[in-house]
């Protein structure tokens, strides 16, 4: 199975609550506003080739030829972020090959995979699980990125999208290894995961 793992880290900049806009940086209307947000930089690993990759504007369209021939494209909280920014930018849609651990982790909490409540689902992020699982964590925050991204910093915001991608197939490995991963709300506890995949 050719599987891939993929983060995105968007290039306009997002305005958080009491914060002031940063002189000489462009703005997007919000984390919902996918068609002006645009793409700073992508990073994924491929499975069979055991190879990280990196795309950004003048690659971007190998990932999207990688992702077509992918059987399973892999990410975390990328059903409602990620696919929709690449639907919004190259109108490819990734919904019926996609595993994304977050919402496998709120099912299998018996929690509504579709409509985010902060008291039930929060506490299940990235940064969170891999506390949880692997006493490691994200480098940074990707509301940070575009920042950096505008300043020029292409260095900082790769390498942080690729901690990203790295610390999210640690999680998918320890699913198609252990088939669980621990839970950072419930110390002790295991969150089975079903995995199942098909590729008729």
């Amino acid at each position: 199975m050719n599987i891939i793992v993929y983060d995105i880290e968007i290039a306009k900049a997002i305005q958080g609550r009491n914060e002031k806009k940063i002189k000489g940086i462009e703005y997007c209307g919000g984390w919902r506003d996918f068609e002006n947000m645009g793409i700073a930089c992508l990073c994924a690993y491929q499975y069979d080739q055991k190879r990280y990759r990196v795309f950004m504007e003048d690659n971007m369209t190998e990932f999207l030829e990688m992702a077509n021939y992918s059987d399973m494209v892999v990410g975390f909280n990328s059903h409602n972020f990620d696919n929709q920014l690449i639907l919004a930018e190259f109108g490819f849609d990734l919904t019926d090959k996609t595993f994304d651990i977050l919402r496998e982790i709120w099912k299998a909490e018996g929690l509504d995979a579709d409509i985010f409540n902060m008291s039930t689902h929060g506490g299940y992020g990235l940064d969170d699980m891999c506390r949880a699982n692997f006493n490691t964590q994200k480098t940074g925050h990707g509301r940070l990125a575009p920042i950096d991204f505008q300043q020029g910093k292409y260095g900082s915001v790769i390498d942080y999208c690729l901690q990203d991608v790295a610390l999210t197939k640690s999680l998918m490995d320890k699913i198609l290894k252990k088939g669980f991963l621990t839970s950072p709300k419930t110390p002790g506890k295991s969150i089975p995961i079903e995995f199942k995949w098909t590729t008729e």
